[in-house]
């Protein structure tokens, strides 16, 4: 996510020169031999005006479309971590010892699971970021993940999915050992599903991309729009040679409007406009190991790389 509000010129540049380049040596092809054998007007501005205008309107709904897309993934980014936080409300103990309803006793063993849960949690968070980017999913789990757990989904095809499973398991021997009383257990279980729920419907999300021959044909009126307006723009008066920077700088903004789309429509990749799923994770790290585990070991917030969270 792009948080610097300053857009690098060079930056810009580098994306889209050979596009730039594309269109001026069209604007070149067809401009220059019009004005040079002065064949005045050849084409007359009603078909580009037409055109364009639809590609306004094509390029509108992509743009939304694609925002559509960005905001629901980084509602359900949110949600996630709400219920993580729900979830860690209800498994901790402060300045209280885990204690087994049922019998009174203190449970060394639920200590050991709910504190594993909360970690574990966390690291779930952080994994199925990096699985929808296409990064290595374990990288950055090691203060998070027990030796055990990093075995047990090492050879996983979908090691946040197997994170749940393992959460299940401990939420059964923490259920066992009477941590949950007046409903926590029905809500442990919904807060489970909900975790379930929005992992499903990111990797919905991940899996099904925006139309491509949506892309195909809005790259195809652009181009055709463009090779219209070089026709016509010549032979309107005074403007001769001038239309090629004219065909060139409104072709560069209808390029750049449909880039923004589609960049947007994939709010998973690891992009600068990606769902900040890195900086959301260690944030909730940061106030989980504060406030939930009271873990001296705070990691650093995660800062931006040139202008974007990732």
């Amino acid at each position: 996510m792009i948080v610097d509000k300053r857009i690098s010129l060079w930056r810009l540049l580098g994306v889209i020169w050979k596009q730039l380049l594309t269109m001026l040596t069209l604007a070149c092809v067809i401009v220059i031999p019009i004005v040079y054998l002065d064949l005045g007007s050849v084409l007359d501005l009603t078909a580009p005006l037409i055109l364009g205008t639809a590609i306004s309107i094509f390029l509108g709904f992509r743009t939304n479309s694609a925002y559509d897309r960005w905001f629901l993934a980084r509602g359900t980014w949110g949600s996630m971590r709400a219920s993580s936080r729900n979830l860690a409300l209800i498994l901790t103990r402060i300045d209280e010892e885990y204690t087994n309803h049922n019998t009174g006793e203190p449970s060394e063993l639920a200590r050991t699971v709910m504190r594993r849960m909360i970690r574990r949690n966390l690291a779930w968070l952080w994994i199925l970021g990096r699985q929808l980017k296409g990064l290595p999913p374990l990288q950055g789990t090691e203060n998070l993940l027990s030796a055990d757990d990093r075995d047990a989904i090492k050879g996983s095809h979908n090691p946040a999915l197997k994170l749940l499973f393992l959460q299940s398991r401990d939420f059964r021997i923490a259920q066992a050992e009477g941590q949950f009383y007046d409903g926590e257990h029905f809500e442990v279980v919904g807060i489970q599903r909900d975790l379930v729920a929005g992992q499903t419907a990111c990797e919905g999300l991940k899996n099904t991309p925006f139309p491509s021959h949506y892309s195909f044909f809005t790259h195809l009126f652009i181009w055709l729009f463009l090779v219209l307006l070089a026709f016509s723009l010549p032979g309107l008066e005074n403007m001769k040679y001038l239309a090629i920077p004219a065909v060139v700088m409104v072709g560069w903004i209808f390029f750049m409007v449909e880039g923004i789309g589609s960049y947007m429509e994939e709010p998973f990749s690891n992009n600068r406009n990606v769902v900040p799923m890195d900086a959301l994770a260690r944030s909730l790290e940061i106030d989980l190991k504060a406030l939930a585990l009271e873990d001296d070991n705070i990691p650093n917030m995660i800062k931006p790389v040139d202008g974007a969270l990732y």
